[in-house]
């Protein structure tokens, strides 16, 4: 098999998405957005010069607007790990159905689009609102797993939320931050 890899710009945004194997449900409850959101910042953790400027977390997909500050493999590198430890869980957690034992989670590898400063903050807005607008939820409050929150100050105070962006901006924070109380709050 081969491991395909794509060498990413230096200080350029992508659009970076992925969906479940033929539009199958990735995320069945709070513990997997959650274990999903984990992955993601213990992974932020281990690549310096990746940060998240937006993302959307929906039932069969993810979105992730994402800053690469060095050129090379970081960036395939940090998703390859994230969807192979999140589809680790979730085969682990799906083991009683054995339909879907050999079915593979998600749809293939992530998909990468560059993004020209001049559509940065229209991609990121699209991104944030795509629960909305996809008919999820009537309004963006409802639903947690958006980076909209941050930028709206709806007042909605769910931890991860301020996790993901902080640790996306701070990649040099020890992993030993990683408590008991930590992983309680996301």
């Amino acid at each position: 098999m081969w491991n395909y890899r794509d060498e990413f710009l230096e200080n350029t945004y992508y659009l970076i998405s992925n969906k479940g194997f033929n539009n199958s449900i990735l995320f069945e409850n709070s513990d997997d957005y959650k274990t999903f959101i984990l992955y993601t910042v213990t992974n932020i953790l281990d690549h310096g010069g990746i940060s998240i400027s937006a993302y959307s977390i929906l039932p069969n997909s993810f979105y992730f607007v994402i800053k690469n500050q060095e050129q090379g493999l970081k960036l395939s590198d940090f998703m390859r790990k994230i969807q192979v430890s999140y589809a680790m869980y979730f085969k682990k957690k799906s083991e009683s159905k054995s339909s879907s034992k050999w079915l593979p989670v998600f749809d293939g590898r992530f998909k990468a689009y560059k993004i020209e400063l001049e559509e940065l903050k229209e991609i990121e807005s699209c991104v944030a609102f795509e629960p909305l607008r996809i008919g999820l939820v009537e309004d963006i409050k409802n639903w947690p797993y958006t980076s909209a929150h941050q930028s709206l100050d709806t007042g909605y105070n769910y931890q991860s939320q301020m996790y993901l962006k902080i640790y996306s901006e701070i990649p040099q924070i020890q992993k030993t931050f990683f408590t008991e109380e930590f992983l309680d709050k996301i």
